[in-house]
């Protein structure tokens, strides 16, 4: 069969597929990549086939409001993800819930993840390759509409907690139980607009699966994810860091413990950079035995002409080749440098980016012994200098390193991990829906 994966223009989202659209390619299926034109480069170097689709398009950010603040129209794509993440029950009313897809469906599905002009070359492609299954990115709703209007089965594929499938099962509740005045559904009117745009028939029930698939494919551990009864494909996270060579130093084992910082790619290309000062926090683990690795670039360590000795910067190293010799890992919480943790059996300390699902893999690790969550305004210069108790950054890692639970913990999420289905043996499940689905 063949098969279309899409991706709007982030590097790491298509990491995320990029085992999958391996394993389909190597049981003998015909695989394309479709995406903006920032990305197309990667994709080739990850040796899959590769058309350009849409426009460049630059996605700016800004500091994302405390989760539960008012969604106003001229939110950036990142506060309405502090929208779209807010799981209070107080906070999630009718009006809230409205509020959030009425702007995520006018802004930030309709731009940000690609825009019109994404959906209208995307759909020609797939009305002219024909393809069987069409696997989209779950930012990425050009996916479905393309899938709707070659008459190709469409699957959703997670890159972490399914906020958007929470929310949406709250929307459609919430809606249906307001007076039928009050039943404004966003949701279904952007659905049809997109369809009709291209001659396509929609019914009432084909919003919910325009928004999460006719089946989702979820390579996140099932303990982290909300439990919403969509018919899903669990596949097991295979780390995928891009190609690049692996220093020889990465596979030496030092004499002390070594702590990877990773921050990952999308705050520095993306987001217009990190939300603590990099140089502050590398500065106040100077005191500690360790050897701490840094995949941070020089822009984000500021201004900072002189490291701790014990610090080894580099742009980037694979974290799939680095962790296996690290006692512990730092980072913001994306679910690639998650989900590589995750893998070798590597406690984490997360100081969350605040961008989607950050806090929430936080406090799910810290509920499974397995690592600590910080708050980034810990991670200011002031708090660095004065916290020094249990709390404080340097004592988190001490915590991590010298007590052995955490160890233990992570090794059991690890053989969980490695339980899971692979991509390889999912591909028999994928060929049976995708026959099921197909016009």
């Amino acid at each position: 069969m063949r098969v279309l994966f899409t991706v709007y223009a982030a590097k790491t989202h298509f990491y995320n597929m990029v085992p999958i659209a391996w394993a389909l390619r190597a049981a003998g299926h015909e695989v394309c990549v479709a995406s903006q034109p920032q990305i197309v480069e990667a994709i080739g170097r990850a040796g899959l086939p590769a058309v350009g689709v849409g426009e460049e398009q630059s996605i700016e950010g800004r500091s994302a409001p405390a989760s539960g603040d008012h969604v106003t129209s001229d939110m950036s794509w990142r506060d309405l993800n502090a929208g779209i993440t807010e799981t209070r029950s107080s906070v999630l009313t009718w009006d809230y819930v409205l509020g959030t897809f009425t702007i995520a469906c006018s802004t930030h599905y309709e731009h940000a993840t690609g825009g019109r002009a994404m959906l209208d070359d995307l759909v020609a492609f797939a009305r002219d390759w024909k393809p069987d299954l069409v696997v989209w990115d779950a930012m990425t709703f050009a996916g479905p509409v393309a899938a709707r209007a070659c008459g190709a089965a469409h699957a959703r594929m997670l890159f972490g907690i399914d906020y958007i499938g929470r929310m949406h099962a709250d929307y459609t509740e919430l809606r249906d139980q307001q007076a039928p005045e009050r039943r404004d559904d966003p949701v279904h009117d952007w659905v049809t607009g997109r369809l009709a745009r291209f001659g396509c028939d929609t019914d009432a029930d084909l919003a919910a699966e325009m928004m999460t698939g006719q089946w989702t494919i979820d390579p996140t551990p099932s303990w982290m994810q909300f439990q919403l009864g969509l018919p899903t494909t669990r596949v097991r996270y295979v780390p995928y860091n891009g190609p690049t060579a692996v220093p020889d130093w990465t596979h030496e084992k030092p004499g002390r413990p070594r702590v990877c910082v990773s921050l990952g790619m999308t705050a520095r290309e993306v987001l217009g950079g990190d939300v603590f000062s990099v140089s502050d926090m590398l500065t106040a683990l100077a005191g500690l035995d360790i050897e701490l690795v840094a995949t941070i670039s020089a822009q984000q360590i500021g201004g900072a002409t002189r490291l701790p000795d014990n610090v080894r910067i580099v742009d980037f190293v694979p974290l799939n080749d680095l962790l296996p010799t690290c006692s512990a890992i730092i980072h913001h919480g994306g679910f690639g440098t998650l989900g590589n943790a995750l893998v070798h059996g590597v406690p984490q300390i997360i100081a969350p980016g605040r961008y989607w699902d950050e806090v929430g893999f936080g406090r799910h690790l810290e509920a499974r012994g397995a690592g600590l969550l910080l708050d980034h305004e810990e991670l200011s210069g002031d708090a660095l200098k004065t916290k020094v108790d249990g709390d404080s950054l340097t004592g988190t890692i001490t915590r991590v390193l010298d007590d052995p639970t955490f160890l233990e913990n992570a090794g059991r999420i690890q053989q969980e991990v490695l339980a899971t289905p692979s991509p390889r043996e999912i591909v028999t499940e994928l060929e049976e829906l995708t026959a099921a689905h197909r016009k």
